[in-house]
């Protein structure tokens, strides 16, 4: 699964929690700023882990700021 792929899957994965534009959801997006709260966040991760079936240790968890940064974690726990 290439990085591309990553990214759809993550976009469909934060749109099933929360409403969010598609201008307003690119690799630069703060997910803060996007109206992600905590519990959207933890939700979200939880999908993350079953779809992609990883397991985000907390520490990276939490270095999840952007969206891009969520893709970047997740690409690195595919590999």
């Amino acid at each position: 699964m290439d990085r591309a792929e990553i990214e759809r899957k993550l976009i469909e994965i934060v749109r099933s929690e929360k409403q969010i534009p598609d201008d307003q959801l690119t690799p630069e997006t703060v997910l803060a700023e996007a109206g992600i709260d905590s519990l959207d966040a933890l939700t979200i991760l939880f999908a993350i882990e079953e779809q992609f079936g990883i397991s985000i240790p907390d520490d990276k968890a939490r270095s999840m700021k952007t969206f891009g940064d969520m893709i970047d974690v997740v690409a690195a726990l595919r590999d």
